[in-house]
């Protein structure tokens, strides 16, 4: 599962769309098999949403998110876990014990 986490920093970014450096994890059999920071560029939250679809991935870990954005992710696919807050480390290891 290939799934996105914007960055303030080492923690979750507090809104989707206010940050355009995501870190790009992708895990597998309950272990991180790769992973990056990138830095998606993009004028609006649109414009990082759109990128994260066409990379693939097929969900996404954020703190908050406008209904727009979280409807139009979801219409193409994409689960969306918002309302998550703290460090980045500690989420990717809440999301392999789930």
């Amino acid at each position: 599962m290939k799934i996105a986490i914007p960055l303030f920093k080492d923690r979750v970014a507090p809104h989707f769309g206010a940050s355009s450096e995501v870190l790009l994890v992708e895990i597998k059999n309950a272990s991180v098999r790769q992973e990056a920071k990138w830095n998606l560029g993009g004028e609006t939250p649109f414009d990082v949403a759109r990128r994260l679809v066409d990379l693939g991935v097929e969900k996404i870990v954020c703190g908050g998110i406008g209904r727009i954005y979280k409807e139009w992710l979801m219409s193409k696919g994409v689960s969306v876990e918002d309302n998550k807050r703290g460090d980045v480390r500690e989420i990717i290891k809440q999301l392999i014990s789930n």
